[in-house]
């Protein structure tokens, strides 16, 4: 039997079909994205590997649908129904804000505007006692107001319900019960956590998904179904687990970048067959730059994240699911090249993206992008282009890279290491974002570089940043879908818990803790995960005493054992707090504010194969013939490699350029990359 996952790019599909028994990839295929219908795309990149989906004992796909749903604002109707005096919560937000100081600040935009934001009476309070009884006379009126407005959703979020949701679920029978074509969602299925503005806004942004992801969903199952399929279809979470096609359907938000986190669990993955356990992941592809890292050999996911669309402002809307810590900026193969009204040249976050494409595709695209600037200097190459099946002009690239070069009157090449001078700074910037801010060194970790467009650009972005090890993927192109098949089952579950620490009752914590593992022990039988497959994690979220934001620390048995649990805990928290952010207050009182359960099913593993081993020199079927590649200012003649017919132990100096189907690498003067026994090139050189 077989395993297949693929990943929706913002320019490409790229898809990997994994053999069971034998243990590793039998094929690879990477397609043009498809936007008008995400769908095509996807059965195409199946085609390329199998005519039947009949061997095809699992599928599981990360998919950028959701996001860029969000991002583009391709909503269908939505409405809120909430507590009375709280209509304008998605307005009011919070009085924080990301940039205090920038004069042109603008608040995030409601996603849902103010005549469908409906009030009902009612209320339970943070006790998680009604005080108001709900009125259902009211609720049936407010609900044909909206039924008749031709919404196709609706989103609850009644006050306090974290603590007590019976008044949500009577509302979202009475829909089902009244009027059975609309969707509906409540804020407690997917958070019973406090902090009403963020819990508002994530079943708002559930509920706008709801009808495009489960129309997308449905198209794809029966489309997989036709070509006999007979397993279910998973998705790929934002916090890196894996999710039924069904559930995503209720809760299409935990989708949200689900197309990236493929990336940070094949890099963990990676790290672990290596033995590798601080890795910086790199992933450019046609549309964005992003990154994750792996210390001590775990990612780190955060309880809340924020998405930014041209509607939200630098702010965000903010979203209370466990998510992947993922930095990812505008720049890709595809990011174009423009200049502002001042006469700076900047380099995306604008992307040309699959439709038309850069310049080179030859689809309408007239803007310069980074791809074409990479054809025009030598660095890729035109009859090579996604293996010679993808047909590029470089004509074409020339006369968009012209705007730039006859803007500066400058020649053509240097407009184009110009646009590459931008480009790759931006990029390591996005490290530094996520490495030295954080107090992190860089130069401690290997940085593994992926995606199509990252082999390209990682030797350039590791000397700016003077990282002194880089791995290139044994498959660039597809590295996010194999990660993919490294997944396990996984669900977060929240509850808000107020305590002092001092406090702090361990039977009360005990008794928590195993209500909500009942729970997910109930759900991953569900799922045909079975019991010994399963394991629970419990978390803390704590904080000082007066702080408005928490840290989550784990909680283990070792912590609890031997009765000093509340200083225990304490001195954890201190240390974490410490850690993070290079200050702490022992001696000020500590509090919980919400208990947290990750509940992991174990699947079987992606694994790697070694290949066959050779000496340092490169075989003589391995060398192409050289070329003339422009870089640091003038030609150099280059050494080019076929990638494929490389061995393990082969060693080649730069500069030289290494291709295969999907991608391209390139090793600068002074550097020189070795193939590991499992295939993956090692670049390392001077500092």
């Amino acid at each position: 039997m077989f395993r297949l996952a693929v990943d929706i790019g913002g320019t490409f599909t790229d898809a990997v079909l994994f053999d069971e028994e034998g243990r590793q990839t039998v094929r690879l295929s990477k397609v043009p994205s498809t936007p008008h219908d995400y769908a095509e795309g996807v059965l195409s990149s199946i085609l390329r590997l199998a005519n039947s989906m009949a061997e095809i004992e699992s599928f599981i796909h990360g998919t950028t649908v959701g996001t860029n749903a969000i991002i583009q604002g391709a909503f269908k109707d939505a409405a809120l129904l909430t507590t009375r005096g709280f209509r304008d919560i998605l307005e009011i937000g919070r009085g924080n804000r990301v940039n205090m100081y920038d004069p042109f600040y603008r608040m995030p935009e409601p996603l849902i505007p103010r005549n469908r934001r409906v009030e009902v009476a009612g209320r339970i309070s943070s006790r998680g006692l009604e005080t108001e009884k709900l009125d259902f006379d009211e609720v049936k009126k407010k609900l044909r107001t909206l039924a008749e407005s031709g919404v196709r959703a609706i989103a609850v979020c009644l006050i306090n319900s974290y603590a007590n949701s019976a008044h949500e679920e009577k509302i979202r029978s009475l829909v089902k019960e009244l009027y059975p074509s609309l969707l509906v969602c409540i804020s407690t299925e997917i958070t019973k956590e406090y902090n009403e503005y963020e819990r508002t806004s994530t079943v708002v942004l559930n509920s706008l998904l709801l009808h495009i992801m489960n129309r997308y969903l449905g198209v794809l199952e029966e489309k997989v179904v036709s070509l006999g399929f007979p397993g279910r279809l998973m998705l790929i979470q934002s916090n890196g687990g894996l999710m039924t096609a069904s559930l995503a359907r209720k809760i299409p938000v935990h989708t949200i970048n689900s197309g990236l986190v493929g990336g940070i669990l094949a890099v963990r993955t990676l790290g672990s067959i290596l033995g590798v356990e601080n890795l910086i992941g790199a992933d450019m592809g046609g549309t964005s730059f992003d990154v994750e890292l792996v210390i001590g050999g775990k990612y780190e996911t955060t309880p809340m994240m924020r998405i930014q669309t041209p509607k939200s402002g630098p702010d965000g809307y903010p979203l209370l699911i466990s998510a992947v810590d993922i930095h990812a900026i505008g720049t890709g193969g595809g990011s174009i090249a423009w200049i502002d009204p001042t006469g700076a040249l900047h380099v995306g976050p604008m992307s040309a993206s699959a439709s038309p494409g850069p310049a080179a595709y030859g689809k309408g695209g007239s803007e310069p992008t980074v791809t074409d600037a990479n054809l025009v200097l030598g660095r890729l190459e035109a009859n090579n282009f996604l293996g010679g099946e993808m047909k590029v002009y470089p004509e074409l690239s020339k006369a968009a890279l012209k705007k730039i070069s006859d803007r500066y009157s400058m020649d053509l090449l240097e407009a184009a290491e110009g646009i590459l001078k931008i480009a790759v700074p931006n990029m390591a910037s996005a490290i530094r974002t996520m490495t030295i801010e954080r107090g992190i060194d860089p130069r401690d970790f290997v940085m593994v570089s992926f995606g199509g467009a990252g082999p390209l650009h990682a030797n350039l972005i590791a000397r700016e940043l003077q990282i002194k090890r880089v791995l290139v993927s044994t498959m660039p192109g597809n590295f996010s879908a194999w990660g993919m098949l490294t997944a396990d089952f996984r669900r977060d579950y929240v509850q808000t818990f107020i305590a002092n620490l001092k406090k702090l009752d361990l039977i009360e914590l005990e008794e928590r803790f195993l209500k909500m593992e009942s729970e997910a022990r109930k759900t991953m039988s569900e799922e045909g995960i079975s019991e010994g497959n399963v394991i629970l994690l419990r978390e803390l979220d704590v904080r000082y005493v007066g702080q408005g934001h928490a840290l989550t620390l784990p909680l283990s048995d070792a912590m609890i054992r031997d009765g000093n649990y509340k200083s225990n805990i304490e001195k954890r928290f201190d240390d974490l707090h410490l850690g993070r952010y290079m200050h702490n207050a022992p001696k000020q009182p500590k509090e919980i504010v919400a208990l947290r359960l990750a509940s992991i099913g174990q699947m079987k593993k992606a694994m790697l194969a070694p290949i066959k081993s050779g000496s340092v020199d490169p075989p003589p079927d391995s060398m192409n013939p050289s070329r003339d590649v422009y870089m640091d200012g003038s030609f150099r003649k280059c050494k080019i490699y076929d990638r494929t017919r490389l061995l393990a132990n082969n060693r080649i100096s730069g500069p030289a350029v290494i291709e295969e189907r999907v991608s391209t690498t390139l090793l600068l003067d002074g550097y020189s990359a070795e193939v590991d026994r499992y295939g993956h090139l090692v670049i390392s050189g001077e500092q």
